[in-house]
C-alpha cells in the first residue's frame, strides 16, 4: 500500500510539470503583450519608450527557454507578477478571489453529496418503479441545463418572486447556496446516473444474493454491503468534477455577482493580462490533479481489493 502511494504520488510530477510548460506556452501564443496591455490601461499605449521599458521589466525581452525558468521560478516562490487589470502582485489577487471560488466550490461538493448519495439509493432500492423512471428522465435533462440558464431561473423564482434571498449576494453563507446548487446541478444529475448503475450492479451480484438468503432486507443490503463498493467510480468522477466546477465557476460568478478566480480570470483573458492568466490556469489544473490523487488515494484506501482488479 505504501509503495503504491508512493509511486502515484510520482506520477504526479511529470503531470504538473506539464501542465506549466503548456500553460506558459499559451500564454505565450495569446498574441497579446503584456507591456502594452499595461501601457493602454495607462493611457499610453503611444509610448514607444515606456512600452519598451515595461517589456524589459517584465522579463519579455529574454529568449523563451530564459522566461519559463525565471517564470516558474516565480510560481515555486510565490511570486507570479503584477496584474496589470488590478495593479497588485498576482499573488495578492488570488488571495482575495480564491476564498470565494473554495467556498462557492466547497458548497456546490456539497449540494452534489447529499443529491447524489440520497437519490442512488432511492433509486436501487426502487429500480424499475415509478420513481426510478422519473428520476432517469430528470436527470438526463439535469446534465443538458447550462448552468447560467439555471441560476437565473433559481434568481428569478427565490430572489425575486419569493424573495427569500437577495439578488446581490449577502455575506455568508446563505450568498453562497443559490450560486452553489446551480453549479453542482448538471454535475450532480450526471453522477446520479453513475452511482445508480454502479449501486444496481453490486446488488445484483453474488454477495448480495447470498445476504438475501440469510434473510437480510434490501435496504441492509444496500447501505451496507453495496454502498461502499459502489463509491470507487463516483469518488473518481467527483474528483474530476471539482476541477471542473473550480474551472467553469466562472458563469456561476459572473449570474451571482461573486467575485472570485474565476471572474478575475476571465478579467485578466479580456484584458490581455497574460501572466495573471496563466497563474490561474496553473491553479486550477493543479488543484485538479491533486483531486483526481485524492480520488485514486480514497479509493484504494476504501475498496483496495476493487482497486488492485482493475490495475491487474
Amino acid at each position: 500500500m505504501k509503495k503504491y502511494f508512493i509511486k502515484r504520488f510520482a506520477s504526479t510530477i511529470p503531470v504538473l510539470i506539464g501542465v506549466t510548460v503548456l500553460c506558459f506556452i499559451l500564454m505565450t501564443m495569446s498574441g497579446k503583450d503584456p507591456a502594452l496591455a499595461a501601457a493602454i490601461r495607462s493611457n499610453s499605449a503611444g509610448d514607444t519608450i515606456l512600452v519598451d521599458s515595461l517589456r524589459e521589466e517584465m522579463g519579455l525581452d529574454k529568449p523563451l527557454p530564459t522566461r519559463y525558468f525565471l517564470w516558474l521560478k516565480g510560481l515555486l516562490k510565490g511570486d507570479m507578477g503584477k496584474s496589470v487589470v488590478t495593479y497588485h502582485s498576482i499573488t495578492d489577487d488570488i488571495k482575495t478571489f480564491f476564498p470565494v471560488t473554495f467556498q462557492l466550490v466547497i458548497m456546490a461538493m456539497g449540494w452534489m453529496i447529499i443529491i447524489v448519495f440520497s437519490i442512488a439509493i432511492l433509486c436501487a432500492r426502487f429500480h424499475g418503479k415509478m420513481f426510478d423512471h422519473i428520476v432517469r428522465v430528470l436527470t438526463i435533462g439535469g446534465i443538458c441545463l447550462p448552468v447560467f440558464w439555471l441560476g437565473f431561473m433559481l434568481l428569478l423564482l427565490f430572489a425575486v418572486r419569493l424573495s427569500i434571498f437577495s439578488v446581490v449576494p449577502k455575506a455568508g453563507i446563505s450568498g453562497y447556496i443559490l450560486p452553489s446548487f446551480a453549479l453542482a446541478f448538471p454535475s450532480a444529475c450526471g453522477a446520479i446516473r453513475v452511482m445508480r448503475s454502479s449501486l444496481l450492479s453490486e446488488i445484483s451480484s453474488d454477495y448480495a444474493a447470498y445476504a438475501r438468503t440469510r434473510g437480510l432486507s434490501e435496504w441492509q443490503i444496500i447501505v451496507r454491503h453495496g454502498f461502499k463498493n459502489s463509491l470507487p467510480p463516483v469518488i473518481t468522477l467527483f474528483g474530476q468534477y471539482l476541477g471542473y466546477m473550480l474551472a467553469g465557476s466562472a458563469v456561476a460568478e459572473k449570474v451571482f455577482s461573486l467575485n472570485g478566480v474565476g471572474t478575475y480570470l476571465v478579467s485578466c483573458v479580456v484584458s490581455g493580462d497574460s501572466s495573471a492568466a496563466a497563474a490561474c490556469i496553473v491553479i486550477i489544473a493543479t488543484v485538479f490533479v491533486i483531486t483526481n490523487l485524492a480520488a485514486d488515494v480514497i479509493n484504494r484506501l476504501i475498496c483496495p481489493w476493487m482497486v488492485r482488479e482493475i490495475n491487474d
